[in-house]
């Protein structure tokens, strides 16, 4: 072979390599969200927290500004910006970065925010907003629109209380050496509505850095596995983990349980008789 033939197949080589790279990463690599930006992404959500807060500033009279990143099948971001000044409310909304949109950025003077609950969505809807439309955002935690959604979460002292909706299986640690159990437990279908929103709103898809750790002699450990139609999710983290994902997981399993003491098949169980539930 030729230098001249040998130098043309690696330019080539090289250019079906960088090709291949640079097709779109998972939009969820390609922006770091800050404390004021909201990242929506195919239903993943990050900072929703943020848009409640400034929902409920702009309710009181007071002066806030965030954005909201929602990103494309294609993996493109369209940006709104929300801005509340005392007295006006405006969304900015830039699609210059989305492909197969109308590449412009507009301003729309609108009157409120609205957020509107149901047992299976969220919906945050914009008042008197002329060309917008009416919806902002739409989180759904419908547990029927889903193939599959099951989860197993085990926590306490040595992981001995266990809730498996897949199995049906509920196990309560009296914490004096006993156990009881329930072999054909189940959720409502409201309450499932509950824990799966609780589980969006907690974001998680995500990957989450937990720590297993603890400097205690006996302490509360976690561990929670999600099916979600094909694919699943672990969890395994102590109650010693105090990063930003170990306090948001350590409130999911908080809700879940507050959830699950009002269920009356909980409440026909003995009573616990320790304090590490």
């Amino acid at each position: 072979m030729s230098n001249k033939a040998f130098w043309l197949g690696l330019t080539i080589f090289i250019i079906v390599i960088l090709s291949g790279c640079q097709g779109e990463a998972p939009a969820s690599t390609k922006h770091k969200p800050t404390a004021n930006e909201i990242v929506e992404t195919h239903g993943s959500l990050e900072h929703i927290e943020r848009l409640d807060r400034f929902v409920k500033n702009m309710n009181s009279g007071k002066k806030d500004k965030v954005r909201l990143i929602r990103y494309t099948i294609e993996g493109d971001p369209i940006y709104y910006d929300l801005t509340y000044d005392g007295s006006k409310f405006t969304i900015k909304r830039d699609t210059t970065e989305d492909k197969y949109g109308g590449g412009e950025v507009i301003t729309y003077s609108c009157k409120s925010i609205q957020t509107l609950e149901s047992n299976t969505s969220t919906k945050y809807m914009v008042e008197e907003c002329p060309d917008f439309g009416e919806e902002l955002l739409t989180i759904s935690h419908d547990v029927d629109q889903q193939d599959t959604f099951e989860f197993e979460l085990k926590y306490g002292v040595g992981l001995k209380n266990k809730i498996n909706t897949k199995d049906q299986e509920l196990i309560k640690d009296l914490q004096n050496g006993e156990a009881v159990g329930v072999s054909d437990f189940q959720f409502s279908k409201d309450e499932m509505n509950q824990i799966y929103k609780l589980m969006i709103l907690s974001n998680y898809l995500e990957e989450k850095k937990l720590s297993t750790k603890c400097n205690m002699k006996s302490f509360v450990s976690y561990e929670l596995n999600v099916w979600i139609n094909d694919a699943q999710r672990h969890f395994a983290w102590s109650e010693c983990d105090k990063s930003k994902d170990g306090k948001q997981m350590s409130e999911l399993v908080s809700d879940i349980k507050a959830i699950l003491k009002q269920n009356p098949v909980y409440q026909s169980l003995l009573e616990v008789k320790g304090s590490n539930e």
